[in-house]
């Protein structure tokens, strides 16, 4: 069947569009190349040979913009966004120096257009994540096409917008991780030159990062700039001479660090217009003040948070500012009528320093001020400073007010103009110091805890808490005896946060120990006095005592023990005695009995110590009386002196009182006295006694057997019997003689 006109129109149609479409497929051209296969994906004709256009992405590293087609360079490689992941820029060794990519953008306020150059540059509103490995490092030079590179105003309003520099822009969100480390200076740059500048949050998750610029180091505009636990070192610093440069800025955002050390240089170290939370890390924030600074200005400080509160929960933060260290004064937001806290330190170390000396300088001006933990140290180092000032939030002064809970470890202020702010009340739940100088010297006065509001204003120093000192060792009590020479009552005692002081009546303290002489129980009262940075102890006592004079009485013993003597043997007697701790002179002397005589001279009387001869020992014997005197007696102290002297029975003398109920045994006592310093007291040794033997058969009375241990003593009862015999037997001779 032959086909009509009206058939075959539709398919010479499709004929014309194949022919076309092979004919532009040959031509260069990738929009229509693209429109083409777009229109082959939507079931339109379109051949497999088509070529697609490279992607390209809001990235610039260097003066290149990254596309599809190029995707990595020295030391920089992209991955695009995909699958749930945010772009990343991978810097490994990267080194570039130069302007960067320049785009003409409009600042956030819409106000004016501007010329931005940064030589990484991400210029969407989305997130970028550069991966740090490696040492990389940007430095930014000025455009030559810029007129305006070392001079002029970042905000001047007129044909030719101006130039601002950047080591890093974001219109974004920017995150920094890896292990690598990364230096991106703008700082030669004087307008509006910035290490890193983003519009959202800026996060140091890892890796190490210095950012300097002229105006800023690390700038957000209404983002937060967060420093990770695992940050490495972060370094935000400016270079430039003019009022208003921030190392650290989150213009409407807040500032958080959780770790890392972290160093932020400015005429505001670190700045921000809502909060700054300080988990941890190592903080270092310092205040560069330019040549051209006047006391007119806006106040340099180290920390400025003004619409915000800074809370600081650990990490150690150091502060050195100039008219202020840190300056909190929370500044309230629209409608609120509370009272706002600036500063709250829940833990951590906080050292804070202002400098200033034509004007007054503040340590650290925080409106409400809570210290709830961790330790605070606030200095104003100028003529006119103050340690700690505090305002109300209100924008209205004598209302503020600083609170000091259990919790703190440590809370000093100290200036030179005050301690604390006079317009500031103080409510401290611990006991605290105040000192009339700086240097906690001088007029240390202990301030007691209170929960109304004070004025502390009078001091130059304020403590808290004061920890009170104590008795590493305490003294101990002593028994001692009476030596009559002042003794040392108590042992001495050592101490931590002070010195030891004793005391006999709990009035009057020293640091010696107390002594004592006369015999007695004394109390010692002892306390620690606190040093410059500890309150005194609590009062303590010990209880010591002195015994009365010591008299040891003389002993005495005799060479024959239990054995019974004969007549003609000689007896040696032992006088011990022991000399006292306080005598200075001893006389000890023995009365021999009647029948009893001495068989030496008074030269023959031994006198020794230790086996040692005392030649200051004085002997002598006046009949019966045999005495011995030490005139110093002072080096014999505590030890024991003997005397020896011989002795026997007289020759014929009558043994009848001495005789035991048996009449078998005579015995005959003997005892030794002495008396100390020619006092009246005399002390006795216990009476021994020396025995002899009566004999059972007759004999003269003044005989004695020289054989055994009898006595053939003839007691007079039976002489007389005997006598009585004999005579009766004489009498009976003569009668047998008459007869």
């Amino acid at each position: 069947m032959e086909a009509t006109p009206k058939g075959k129109l539709p398919r010479l149609a499709l004929s014309l569009i194949v022919v076309i479409t092979m004919v532009l497929g040959l031509m260069s051209g990738a929009g229509l190349g693209k429109a083409l296969a777009d229109d082959a994906e939507t079931g339109r004709i379109a051949p497999a040979e088509l070529q697609t256009a490279a992607e390209t992405y809001p990235l610039w590293v260097g003066e290149t913009q990254v596309t599809s087609d190029n995707l990595q360079g020295q030391g920089w490689s992209f991955t695009p966004a995909a699958n749930g992941n945010p772009a990343t820029l991978t810097l490994s060794g990267y080194s570039y120096t130069g302007p960067g990519n320049m785009e003409t953008l409009q600042d956030y306020d819409g106000e004016w257009d501007y010329y931005r150059h940064a030589p990484i540059f991400w210029n969407a509103d989305s997130a970028l994540v550069i991966e740090l490995a490696g040492e990389s490092s940007i430095v930014v030079t000025a455009d030559p096409t810029d007129g305006n590179a070392s001079e002029g105003s970042a905000d001047e309003e007129d044909g030719n917008p101006p130039h601002r520099y950047c080591g890093i822009f974001c219109a974004g969100s920017l995150t920094v991780r890896g292990t690598g480390s990364l230096s991106a200076n703008a700082g030669g740059m004087e307008n509006g030159g910035a290490g890193i500048y983003a519009k959202g949050d800026v996060n140091v998750e890892g890796g190490s990062v210095t950012a300097t610029g002229c105006d800023y180091g690390i700038y957000s505009y209404e983002g937060t700039i967060a420093i990770g636990a695992d940050a490495g070192t972060v370094v935000a610093e400016t270079t430039g001479g003019a009022n208003s440069l921030y190392g650290i800025s989150a213009e409407y955002g807040d500032v958080r660090i959780d770790g890392g050390t972290v160093a932020a240089k400015g005429y505001h170290g670190i700045s921000v217009g809502g909060d700054i939370v300080i988990n941890g890390g190592e903080v270092s924030a310092q205040c560069s003040v330019p040549a051209s600074y006047t006391t007119s200005i806006m106040a340099p400080c180290a920390i400025a948070c003004e619409y915000g509160t800074l809370t600081v929960n650990g990490g150690t933060i150091t502060a050195k500012g100039h008219q202020y260290g840190i300056y909190a004064v929370r500044h309230p937001s629209s409608g609120e009528t509370e009272l706002v806290p600036g500063v709250v330190i829940n833990g951590g170390s906080v050292v804070v320093e202002s400098r200033e000396s034509e004007s007054s300088a503040i340590g650290i001006d925080g409106c409400i001020m809570t210290v709830k933990g961790g330790s605070v140290q606030a200095t104003g180092s100028g003529d006119k400073a103050y340690g700690v000032s505090a305002n109300n939030s209100l924008g209205k002064s004598g209302n503020g007010s600083l609170v000091i809970e259990e919790g703190v470890a440590s809370f000093i202020a100290q200036g030179p103009a005050g301690a604390i702010n006079a317009d500031t009340s103080v409510k401290n739940a611990v006991v605290g110091l105040g000192y009339s100088d700086v240097a906690g010297t001088e007029g240390k006065t202990s301030i007691a805890a209170n929960a109304d509001s004070k004025d502390l204003s009078g001091y130059r120093r304020a403590l808290f808490p004061a920890t009170a000192a104590s008795a590493t060792t305490s003294p101990a009590g002593k028994s001692l005896p009476y030596t009559g020479k002042p003794q040392e009552l108590v042992t001495e005692g050592a101490a931590s946060g002070g010195t030891m002081l004793y005391s006999l009546d709990g009035e009057a303290y020293a640091a010696e120990l107390p002594t004592a002489t006369d015999p007695g129980k004394y109390t010692v009262y002892y306390k620690v006095a606190g040093d410059a940075s500890h309150v005194d102890s609590q009062t303590q006592t010990v209880t010591s005592t002195i015994a009365e004079k010591a008299y040891p009485a003389p002993t005495m013993s005799n060479s024959k023990g239990s054995a019974f003597a004969s007549q003609t043997d000689e007896i040696t007697y032992t006088v011990n005695q022991e000399v006292p701790s306080w005598a200075t002179f001893v006389r000890t002397w023995v009365d021999l009995e009647s029948v009893l005589q001495y068989t030496v001279d008074a030269s023959d009387v031994a006198v020794t110590c230790d086996g040692t001869a005392l030649s200051s020992a004085k002997a002598s014997i006046d009949g019966q009386k045999l005495t011995v005197e030490i005139d110093d007696a002072t080096a014999l102290r505590g030890k024991t002196i003997q005397i020896s002297y011989k002795a026997r029975l007289r020759s014929g003398v009558r043994l009848d009182p001495y005789l035991n109920a048996d009449k078998n045994i005579a015995s005959v006592p003997y005892q030794a006295h002495t008396s100390f310093d020619r006092e009246s007291k005399v002390v006795s040794s216990q009476v021994e006694s020396v025995k002899f033997r009566a004999s059972a058969t007759g004999g003269s009375r003044s005989g004695l057997s020289k054989t055994g241990d009898t006595m053939p003593y003839v007691a007079p009862a039976a002489t007389a019997l005997v006598m009585l015999a004999a005579a009766a037997l004489a009498l009976a001779a003569r009668r047998r003689k008459r007869d």
